[in-house]
C-alpha cells in the first residue's frame, strides 16, 4: 500500500512504501516527485530518491531517460543504499515533462540545468555524477560537453555515436520507426514495441515494396521535428557533429570518466569513439582519467554476464558491474580508493582465453597486424566453393556477385529467425531476440548463427583462411581494402568475419559496412563508372584467442536486410527512390596486380608479419 505524504503544493510528494525491501520490513529510501526548471521556462519532472538514514549533504548521481523515470525505480534505490541520492529525469517531452521530445537535440542544455539546479538543493553537497547506457549514455557525453561546474563524472555504458553506430557506413535503418512508435507522445508503447508481428509487416511490407521512408512516415502519422533527419541524413559527415560533444568542450572537459561496453554492443563502435576523441581532444586532466571497459556482452548485458545467445564465456566474464560503478561513484565523490580493477586505462576481454587484460591506449591493441590477400579460382560464392585469404599478393581472376533489390528470399530467412522460439524468447520489449537480422548480426547480436553466411542467394562473396596451425590473438579493429567493379550507381555492401571452428560452428568477430556512394563519407555522391578502391569504415572492435585448427572467414555481401534502409542501386539520393527504379548492380571483387584487395588482420606479434 502506498501511503502519500504531501510536502507542499507544488507537486511534490514523499511516497513511503511499506512492502518494498528493506529494514524492519519499511523501505529505507524515500522518494519525492519534483519540477525542475529549464531555462526557456519549460519544468521537466523528475523522481527524486534519498536514503532515511542520512546526516549530512549527500553526492547525486542522475540520469536522464526517455524511457520514463519510473523504469529505473530498482537502479535509484540501488545508489541511495550506497549513501547516494538519485535523481531519475524524464527527458522533455516525456513522461511527465513538459514541451515535445525531439531526439538527440535538447538533452545537453537540459541535462546542464538539472544538474546546477541539483547541486543549488538543501540535500545536495553539491557534486552530480551522471549514469545510464544507450540513449542515456550518449546524452551524457553531451550534457558532458555542456561543461556544468557541478559535474563530477560520467559514466556512460553502451555510448551510441550518431555518425558512427546510426547510421552505420551510410546505411539508415528502420529500425528508428520502431524505436519512435515506442516513444510517442509522453507514455512509453511496451506492448506495441514487442508486436513482432506488426514491425513485420511494417518492414517487410517497406522492404518488398519498395516504398520510400517519407510515405511509411505519412502512414504511421510521424511529424516530430528531427524524425526526418534520422531518415534522411543518411551520411556519417556534418550534420552529425551536432550530435556530438564540441572538440572545444572536450578539451575543456577535466573529469573521470568510465565508459562500459560490450564485444556484441551494438554500441560498440560508438562507445570506442567517444573514448578516442577524449583522449584526443580532452585535457591532461581528462585524458589521465578516461577508462575503458570493454567486456564480452551485448547491449542488454552491460551490468556483466557470461554469455550471449549462444556463447558461452569463462566466470570471469560476470564481472560486477554495479559494484564497479558504485566504488567509481564513491571515489570521485571522494569517500572511497579509485577500484582496484582498474589498474589500466583500458580493460577488456579476451574470449578464447577468458581472462580480461590491460592496455594502454586503444592504439597499441591495434598496432600490429597481419595482411591477408584476397584470391579465389573465381568462385567464391558459397561456403563449400569460397576463396582464400593469402599471405601473398596474388593474381587471381576476379569474384562476382549481385545486389538485387527485387530478390525477396533475404526476407524469407528473417522470417524464420522471428519464429524460432530460441530467438523469440528473452530480450526484453526494446530490444526483442525475436527481430534478430543481419542487421543485429552485423552489430553482434547473436554470435554464433551462421545463417547471412549461409545463405547468400548469389549476393555475396566467401574467403577462408587455412586451419591455423596454432592458437592466435585477435585483438583490434580489422581493416579492409577491397577492389570493385559496380555496374550500377550505387550499391550497399556489408562485410562479416567469423571463426570457423573445428566442427564447423561459427563464431562473429567483426563487420563494416558501406553506402558506395558516400564511400568517402560525405554528402557528395562519387561515382562507380571505373574500379574504385574501398576502405570499409570503423570495423569492430574484437578480442578473441582463435583456437589451433580454427580457420577465418571472410563474408562481403550485399546488406538485403529489411531492418536495413534499402537502396534500389539507382542514382537518385536513396531517401527520393520510387518503385520502378530498381537496378540489379552486378559487382566484381578484384584481387590481382593491379587491384591487391587487402585484409588486415589485428593480431599478437608472433602472428602478425
Amino acid at each position: 500500500m502506498l501511503r502519500p505524504q504531501l510536502f507542499d503544493t507544488r507537486d511534490v510528494m514523499t511516497i513511503i512504501s511499506d512492502n518494498a525491501p528493506g529494514s524492519r520490513g519499511r523501505a529505507d529510501y524515500s522518494v519525492r516527485f519534483v519540477r525542475v526548471p529549464m531555462r526557456d521556462g519549460v519544468e521537466l519532472g523528475a523522481i527524486l530518491y534519498l536514503p532515511i538514514d542520512r546526516s549530512d549533504r549527500l553526492p547525486t548521481v542522475m540520469e536522464m531517460t526517455p524511457y520514463l523515470a519510473d523504469n529505473l525505480h530498482r537502479e535509484a534505490i540501488s545508489f541511495t543504499r550506497e549513501g547516494m541520492a538519485f535523481l531519475a529525469v524524464d527527458c522533455r517531452g516525456r513522461g511527465g515533462s513538459n514541451a515535445e521530445f525531439q531526439q538527440w537535440v535538447n538533452d545537453g542544455p537540459d541535462g546542464y540545468d538539472t544538474i546546477e539546479w541539483i547541486a543549488a538543493q538543501s540535500w545536495s553537497d553539491g557534486q552530480v555524477g551522471l549514469t545510464g547506457g544507450s540513449y542515456t549514455g550518449w546524452n551524457q557525453w553531451m550534457i558532458a560537453g555542456t561543461l556544468p561546474a557541478s559535474l563530477k563524472t560520467i559514466v556512460p555504458s553502451a555510448a551510441f555515436m550518431p555518425g558512427y553506430d546510426i547510421p552505420r557506413g551510410g546505411i539508415g535503418s528502420p529500425y528508428i520507426y520502431r524505436w519512435r512508435l515506442t516513444l510517442k507522445g509522453h507514455s512509453i508503447s511496451w506492448n506495441m514495441a514487442a508486436d513482432v508481428l506488426l514491425f513485420n509487416r511494417i518492414q517487410g511490407d517497406l522492404y518488398a515494396r519498395n516504398r520510400s521512408y517519407l510515405e511509411v512516415q505519412d502512414e504511421l502519422g510521424f511529424h516530430a521535428t528531427g524524425w526526418e533527419d534520422d531518415l534522411l541524413s543518411t551520411t556519417w559527415g556534418p550534420i552529425w557533429e551536432a550530435r556530438r560533444p564540441a572538440q572545444d568542450a572536450l578539451s575543456k572537459l577535466d573529469i573521470p570518466v568510465l565508459s562500459l561496453t560490450g564485444l556484441y554492443d551494438t554500441c560498440l563502435i560508438g562507445t570506442l569513439e567517444h573514448h578516442r576523441r577524449l583522449q584526443q581532444h580532452g585535457s591532461d586532466k581528462a585524458r589521465e582519467n578516461n577508462y575503458l571497459v570493454i567486456g564480452p556482452w551485448d547491449h542488454r548485458g552491460m551490468d556483466g554476464c557470461d554469455q550471449v545467445y549462444g556463447l558461452k564465456f569463462g566466470p570471469a566474464a560476470a564481472l560486477d558491474v554495479p559494484k564497479l560503478k558504485f566504488d567509481w561513484y564513491r571515489w570521485v565523490f571522494g569517500h572511497g580508493e579509485k577500484p582496484a580493477f582498474l589498474d589500466a586505462p583500458i580493460k577488456y576481454y579476451l574470449t578464447g582465453n577468458e581472462e580480461w587484460r590491460n592496455a594502454e591506449s586503444l592504439d597499441s591493441l591495434c598496432s600490429k597486424s597481419r595482411p591477408l590477400y584476397l584470391a579465389s579460382d573465381g568462385k567464391a560464392d558459397d561456403i563449400f566453393r569460397s576463396g582464400w585469404l593469402a599471405d601473398e599478393i596474388g593474381n587471381t581472376p576476379p569474384d562476382s556477385f549481385v545486389s538485387d533489390p527485387n530478390d525477396l528470399r533475404p526476407l524469407e530467412t528473417e522470417s524464420t529467425l522471428s519464429n524460432s522460439p530460441e530467438l523469440a524468447s528473452g530480450g526484453g520489449a526494446v530490444f526483442p531476440r525475436a527481430y534478430n537480422s543481419l542487421f543485429f548480426i552485423l552489430g553482434g547480436e547473436d554470435p554464433t548463427n551462421a545463417v547471412f553466411c549461409h545463405n547468400t542467394y548469389g549476393q555475396g562473396v566467401i574467403y577462408h583462411t587455412p586451419p591455423m596451425d596454432a592458437p592466435a590473438e585477435v585483438i583490434g579493429e580489422p581493416a579492409l581494402d577491397l577492389w570493385v567493379t559496380c555496374d550500377a550507381p550505387d550499391a550497399d555492401l556489408a562485410v562479416l568475419l567469423y571463426e570457423v571452428l573445428e566442427d564447423g560452428s561459427v563464431i562473429f568477430l567483426s563487420s563494416s559496412q558501406l553506402r558506395l556512394r558516400h564511400r568517402d563519407g560525405g554528402d557528395e555522391t562519387m561515382p562507380l563508372n571505373t574500379p574504385v578502391l574501398l576502405k570499409f569504415p570503423r570495423f569492430r572492435f574484437v578480442a578473441r584467442r582463435i583456437a589451433r585448427n580454427s580457420r577465418l572467414r571472410l563474408v562481403v555481401r550485399a546488406t538485403a536486410c529489411s531492418f536495413m534502409q534499402k537502396n534500389l542501386n539507382s542514382a537518385t539520393p536513396v531517401p527520393d527512390q520510387q518503385p520502378g527504379e530498381e537496378r540489379v548492380a552486378n559487382i566484381q571483387v578484384l584481387h590481382d596486380l593491379e587491384h591487391p584487395s587487402l585484409f588486415r588482420l589485428p593480431t599478437s606479434p608472433e602472428f602478425a608479419r
